[in-house]
């Protein structure tokens, strides 16, 4: 077997069943109608994350979703942001701020992201949001980030690159990898998923202690790495480009 058929067969086996879409799409009903409850049909949601971007797997995943409130609305971000956080908190979720999102654990790890936003204009395409930990606002769109991941043509080799931070215990954010990931393969062929991971792997070898990443929606915006996970990564990437059989490499 080659490495491109060994690669392909574990993604095959972390295909998302059509039960545990149902369970997420039921989940976003619920999550939906409670907040419709307070804030009418005004605001628009939409899926984001591995989901929208059709990168999710079985080994670990969890749901995005994203609110936009129209750009008439009169509320401040920090007021929005707070008054989503209230009203689900109303409707009895145990939710947990973090810097743009507000997070529902569920059971098993998993959990769900409510990311409040204001719309820039009436297309919906550009919005702003809060960044709670530090009071000030960013401004991006989801479905450029979206279209970035599936245009990119890497979307598979994005889903093989999160084994192998599953594997190697990680702390490394999605959007940093899918970045660094479509960085790495520009201009190359992805047809074979064995050599793509490789390139990958010996990128950040190479590359990730220095590399700037920035938000495809938004240049202004910097996508962040600490020192530490930086090394960490070069350290692992490194380790995993030598290595001799893949099951030492992909989760």
């Amino acid at each position: 077997m080659t490495a491109h058929e060994y690669l392909v067969n574990i993604l095959n086996n972390q295909k998302m069943q059509q039960v545990e879409l149902n369970t997420l799409q039921h989940l976003r009903s619920q999550i939906e109608a409670s907040l419709r409850l307070d804030h009418g049909t005004a605001p628009r949601f939409y899926y984001g994350g591995s989901y929208g971007k059709n990168t999710l797997i079985r080994a670990a995943y969890d749901l995005d979703i994203v609110m936009y409130f129209p750009s008439t609305d009169y509320r401040s971000l920090g007021d929005l942001f707070r008054a989503v956080h209230q009203s689900l908190i109303k409707a009895n979720y145990t939710v947990t701020a973090k810097n743009v999102a507000l997070r529902l654990p569920y059971d098993g790890g998993f959990h769900i992201d409510v990311v409040p936003g204001k719309a820039q204009d009436t297309t919906f395409q550009y919005a702003t949001l809060y960044k709670s930990e530090e009071n000030s606002t960013r401004q991006t769109s989801i479905k450029v980030h979206i279209d970035t991941v599936r245009n990119s043509g890497a979307r598979e080799i994005i889903k093989l690159m999160k084994l192998w931070r599953l594997r190697n215990n990680l702390s490394w954010q999605s959007f940093a990898l899918e970045q660094t990931v479509i960085r790495a393969l520009d201009g190359k062929s992805k047809n074979d998923y064995g050599s793509c991971v490789l390139t990958v792997l010996q990128f950040i070898r190479d590359n990730i202690l220095t590399i700037r990443l920035v938000d495809p929606a938004n240049t202004n915006n910097i996508i962040e790495m600490s020192p530490a996970i930086r090394q960490q990564l070069r350290s692992y990437a490194a380790n995993s480009a030598s290595a001799a059989n893949w099951n030492q490499i992909v989760y």
